[in-house]
């Protein structure tokens, strides 16, 4: 495609650095910016879905401690993105292909090149719906079997506790673990997270951490203790969920969303527990993990083909809804996986 016929780019860049708590309107800008041509083998990809996770806000705020941050004037990275092929100089995909890609940044365009990109495919037509490549089978699947087949490890029987169960992560988490043959808890936010925690997503409980008695009703709900638990809150909740691991757990350290606003200092877990029970406490970034995405595609998707897993998702639509998106997911307001619409699909 000539120069001249190149769609003009909007792209999304951080404004300034935010204030603790939910983003202002104006808290991103939208710049445009011409595109220079498709160089052979490349193709450009009109972007219509992007995930929206916990980093998505950590990454703002340096005193979040996520592994990298946004300094105002960057552009804003993505986990993964789904799109479609609007102009194409590869032999390998045409123009019109749907496929899903693992990082680039938040802009309406993107010029792909298939050899260094990661986790690029097409969409294939047997899966329901064009967002499992975002949530079940995208970046979100991946971090949740990872921690799950890695570091938890659940024999059939074992008792596994899944914070943020609700969440695009926590939610698939249990689904693997259930696949495995654990028993699974989930801890959400509020009676109605909690209902769709064990009717939708299957896990055999699910604690109301709003409770006023949350502590004693997990306690109930894990009554020989707890043999692995996946990780993705930190603060009170993780205070409670340590408290009832037991001797030798494993415990995958997948996020501390409490500490991701900013607003000081988030109470923790007394780490003496991990001496005294002899635990097995690991953090893992699934990026370092790519290569073992074909394990992950293999072992996921048969589970996925058998109809046994289930994925829900929030969407909110337009560019300059970015902070919106963001917003929701910090405030719990989702069930299942955040996404930022784009773009039109069909």
């Amino acid at each position: 495609m000539p120069e001249s016929l190149m769609p003009e780019n909007t792209i999304v860049r951080l404004n300034r650095v935010p204030d603790p708590g939910v983003l202002p309107a104006d808290i991103f800008e939208l710049a445009t910016e011409s595109m220079p041509d498709l160089r052979p083998g490349q193709m450009l990809v009109e972007i219509i879905y992007q995930t929206i996770d916990a980093g998505s806000r950590a990454m703002l705020d340096s005193s979040s401690g996520y592994v990298f941050t946004v300094k105002p004037g960057d552009r804003l990275p993505a986990s993964a993105s789904i799109g479609r092929v609007v102009s194409s100089r590869s032999d390998q995909y045409g123009e019109g292909a749907l496929v899903r890609l693992f990082g680039g940044t938040r802009q309406r365009y993107q010029r792909i090149d298939p050899e260094r990109c990661v986790g690029l495919q097409v969409l294939e037509s047997d899966v329901v719906d064009p967002m499992h490549y975002l949530g079940i089978l995208g970046i979100t699947g991946f971090t949740a079997w990872l921690g799950i087949t890695d570091i938890c490890r659940p024999a059939p029987g074992e008792t596994v506790l899944v914070s943020a169960a609700a969440g695009a992560v926590g939610s698939t988490a249990g689904q693997f673990a259930k696949a495995l043959g654990a028993r699974v808890v989930g801890i959400a936010g509020g009676a109605r997270k909690c209902q769709y925690v064990r009717d939708q997503f299957g896990f055999d409980d699910c604690v109301d951490y709003q409770a006023t008695d949350f502590s004693e009703r997990l306690a109930q709900a894990c009554p020989k203790g707890v043999n692995s638990y996946f990780e993705n809150v930190g603060g009170a909740v993780q205070q409670a969920a340590f408290s009832l691991l037991c001797d030798f757990a494993r415990v995958a350290m997948c996020g501390q969303v409490a500490q991701y606003s900013g607003g000081g200092e988030v109470p923790g877990a007394n780490l003496m527990t991990a001496v005294n029970r002899q635990l097995e406490v690991r953090g893992f970034l699934a990026h370092t993990h790519y290569h073992r995405l074909p394990s992950f595609m293999a072992q996921v998707g048969q589970w996925y083909r058998q109809g046994r897993l289930i994925q829900s998702h929030n969407v909110v639509q337009g560019m300059e809804n970015l902070h919106e998106a963001i917003n929701s997911l910090v405030a719990g307001r989702n069930i299942g996986q955040q996404v930022h619409q784009l773009a039109a699909y069909p």
